[in-house]
């Protein structure tokens, strides 16, 4: 015997204890994290060619680099307009860098200066400045409701 306890007894107790244990914790509710939907949509498109790519970003250091988005989205323009949704964001702040593959190629295509050939648009309808595209700070809006519209021209 062990203080008054027998070795089954002191089994006995900690096997309750962490049964309690669990059950406190399964219990226990995790915060619930708000999440809206995202609505974009462009315009500008030249025609209905190919498919409208965007990628949602919500993380400065990786706005607007190819490969990693938060999400990659996807759409078939018609009538030179395209709407694409995004749903389950969590509340927050974000980027958007889109652009009409017209070709489907995935890719963004050039001309032999290195101009791109395809329309391109960011969030806040922001350009490019001399030393390349626009930062994550000049295209950041926020998801803080259910539902969050903007709108992209395309050139």
């Amino acid at each position: 015997m062990l203080l008054g306890f027998g070795i089954l007894d002191v089994r006995s107790l900690a096997a309750a204890c962490c049964l309690a244990l669990g059950q406190a914790t399964a219990n226990e509710t995790k915060p619930e994290v708000k999440t809206g939907t995202l609505i974009i949509e462009f315009d500008g498109l030249a025609n209905d060619k190919g498919e409208v790519l965007a990628g949602v970003y919500n993380e400065a250091k990786k706005f607007p680099k190819e490969n990693q988005a938060l999400h990659n989205l996807k759409a078939k323009p018609a009538k030179k307009k395209c709407v694409i949704k995004a749903e389950k964001l969590p509340y927050g702040n974000y980027g958007v860098a889109a652009m009409h593959d017209e070709n489907k190629s995935g890719n963004m295509d050039y001309n032999v200066i290195g101009l791109p050939t395809e329309k391109y648009g960011f969030s806040n309808n922001k350009r490019p400045g001399l030393f390349g595209p626009p930062g994550f700070k000049t295209c950041r809006f926020v998801i803080d409701k259910p539902v969050v519209k903007i709108k992209i021209t395309l050139k």
